[in-house]
């Protein structure tokens, strides 16, 4: 069987993975609203990909058990890179498109982890 773990690396040689911070983070889709939220946030983590250099991984994630329950799962090269997408115009545009269609059952619950292993 194969598997889908890879590690980090950059013209043969391992990234330091020290220090970095992993986001994990929820958000429930309001009642009858997850197929709308799904396609909202695939958009929302190409653009984030595409704009942020120091976003390592941006990966959302549907439960397999509850279609409007999600899941984040965020790694930044380091506090800036963090805050960069913290502040980006296009999250904020994401954020309110997602607040004005009624997207969302309530805000994100939002875990942030900083690595201290390689």
């Amino acid at each position: 069987m194969a598997s889908d773990f890879q590690c980090t690396h950059l013209d043969g040689e391992f990234k330091r993975m020290i220090n970095v911070l992993t986001v994990v983070a929820t958000i429930r889709a309001a009642s009858g609203k997850g197929d709308a939220l799904a396609a909202l946030l695939s958009e929302q983590a190409a653009a984030v990909r595409a704009a942020e250099p120091g976003c390592l991984v941006y990966r959302v994630h549907r439960s397999t058990t509850d279609p409007e329950l999600f899941l984040f799962y965020e790694t930044y090269a380091d506090d800036a890179a963090f805050d960069v997408h913290r502040k980006a115009p296009h999250l904020a545009a994401f954020r309110q498109r997602r607040d004005r269609e009624g997207l969302t059952a309530g805000p994100a619950q939002v875990e942030v982890f900083r690595s201290f292993t390689e």
